[in-house]
């Protein structure tokens, strides 16, 4: 169990460090159509959204850390009060580590202990029985579980996983048989369109794109192990705006879209929410913020964000998430070069 801690802690240590020299711009290919003629004020901007039975708040969400050491803890503890205080929903990290250590609990129950009435989400990788996901879900009584899928990092890992026959047959068994919403997530590498309809077909009813360009995966593992490392390899994966536009063009009428990967404004999460997405996950820059500036200072980051989205939603005259859906939209670059090939309808509004 030491060896699982240990790992959790250099995963910290190391995606801090990438953090640094990151460059979080991953809708840049995107605007909105900025309205002259708006006549929203911003007291009526209402931006509460839901997926699918659960109503959230906020559509911001923060995304699924850490936990499983004492750090954790700490870490969890702190998101948990910022969480419960704005009103937003979280996630914790994989739960693994508590399935098969009882002491590492406490890192993930404090969550609902410090928020028994917020909207938390569980975690564990898709290599999960069901029966491991009802017990997660049990352990801090979620109201939503997020299986994540992490094939390249566990790859390069060197004490990862590197069998991933039967993924999709026990994605369907959780979808089928967990009561609490089953939640997909990708953890920085993105989801291409063809993956998001044997998802929806297994029954998923809600994605999280993860895609690239926040913390990358591989490149922590690197830094873990040097010896090994494949450089050539960072940087792998869909880009998130291409991702969530992927997913949406197939499966956006069927599921429930959270986009996440590289986001760090509330310009980036109106880009996102006017793209289609019902909520927008936040987890790199935020962990940031608490090591390096303390809760306060992420409070004040997340109400920020909030703030960046309300003042976004008035400049393109949209008093609610449906409206900022149909406001127009402009995508240049990488983005529409990409959407273009793969010949996705790039048309909005």
């Amino acid at each position: 169990m030491e060896n699982r801690a240990r790992r959790k802690r250099e995963h910290i240590k190391y995606s801090l460090i990438l953090e640094e020299r990151l460059m979080r711009d991953v809708f840049s290919d995107i605007t909105l159509l900025h309205n002259c003629l708006s006549e929203v004020n911003l007291e009526e901007i209402d931006i509460s959204t839901r997926l699918q039975e659960l109503k959230l708040k906020k559509p911001i969400i923060i995304n699924a850390i850490t936990g499983g050491f004492p750090l954790a803890f700490t870490i969890n503890r702190e998101l948990a009060k910022i969480a419960r205080e704005l009103g937003i929903a979280m996630a914790v990290g994989s739960q693994r580590i508590a399935l098969r250590n009882k002491a590492a609990q406490k890192s993930f129950k404090v969550v609902r202990e410090v928020n028994p009435d917020g909207i938390i989400f569980a975690n564990i990788g898709a290599d999960a029985s069901t029966e491991e996901v009802l017990e997660v879900v049990d352990m801090i009584k979620a109201d939503a579980v997020q299986i994540h899928l992490n094939t390249p990092q566990e790859i390069v890992m060197a004490e990862g996983r590197k069998k991933f026959k039967g993924t999709i047959e026990k994605i369907s068994k959780i979808a089928s048989e967990v009561k609490v919403p089953v939640i997909v997530k990708e953890v920085g590498f993105g989801i291409a369109k063809e993956e998001a309809k044997i998802l929806a077909d297994c029954g998923v009813k809600i994605i999280d794109i993860g895609g690239a360009g926040g913390t990358d995966f591989i490149a922590i593992e690197n830094m873990r192990n040097k010896k090994n490392a494949v450089p050539v390899l960072e940087g792998w994966g869909i880009p998130t705006p291409v991702s969530l536009i992927e997913v949406l063009s197939e499966v956006g009428d069927r599921v429930d879209i959270i986009a996440s990967g590289g986001l760090k404004t509330g310009l980036d999460a109106a880009k996102a929410l006017a793209l289609g997405a019902k909520a927008a996950g936040f987890a790199g820059a935020v962990l940031n913020r608490l090591i390096k500036g303390g809760p306060l200072a992420l409070k004040k980051y997340l109400e920020r964000v909030e703030r960046e989205l309300i003042y976004t939603m008035a400049m393109v005259g949209a008093r609610n998430l449906s409206e900022l859906r149909k406001r127009p939209l402009i995508i240049e670059g990488r983005t529409y070069n990409w959407l273009k090939f793969r010949g996705i309808n790039i048309k909005f509004s």
